[in-house]
This record gives structure tokens, sequence and C-alpha cells, in this order.
């Protein structure tokens, strides 16, 4: 049983996690708002710089609890680090629907 479900995980990884994404952006998108380096930012948020590193890797799998400690550090809304990629995502979808034609 165990070995299904490291299969799954490893084929939920390798076909990348939107969450995972949107936050990755999310906090990067803060970094580059604030002007500071990125150990500068892991700095402030009080993090180890190889935390900070490891979140921005396909490999990291911060828990919720995380990243609201993560944005209450940053001073921000903890949706607002997972909604960045969700309304890119929405506005590509818009563009395939519209270049599909009519029924």
């Amino acid at each position: 049983m165990g070995e299904k479900r490291c299969h799954r995980k490893a084929a939920h990884a390798a076909q990348g996690s939107t969450l995972r994404e949107a936050f990755q952006a999310g906090l990067e998108g803060l970094r580059l708002e604030s002007g500071l380096s990125r150990r500068a930012f892991a700095e402030r948020l009080h993090i180890p710089r190889s935390s900070y590193f490891h979140l921005m890797t396909p490999a990291a799998n911060p828990s919720l609890d995380y990243i609201e400690l993560i944005a209450e550090r940053a001073g921000v809304d903890p949706l607002r680090l997972l909604l960045r990629l969700a309304n890119t995502a929405g506005a590509r979808r818009r563009e395939v629907n519209e270049d599909r034609p009519a029924r």
C-alpha cells in the first residue's frame, strides 16, 4: 500500500502543483516588490536562506500553517500568496476558450 501512495505522490509532483506554483509566484512577487535579495528577504521572514531556496523548488511542499506564518511575517493575507497564478490561469483558460470555434 505504501508503494501505491508513493507512486501517486510522485505522479502528482511530476504533473506540477498549481497551488505550490501560485505560492512560489506570490512569494517571489513579494520579494521583487520589496526590492530585497533572496537572502535579505529570507532574513526579513526569519527563515533560513536554505529554506527560502527550497520553497522555490518543485520538491517544496509547504504546509498551510507554514504558508500562514510566511504571510504573517511578510505582512500580507495568506490568500495573496496563493491567488497570483490562479488569476493568470483563469485568464489563460478564457484565451483558450476564445480560440475554440463555436459549436
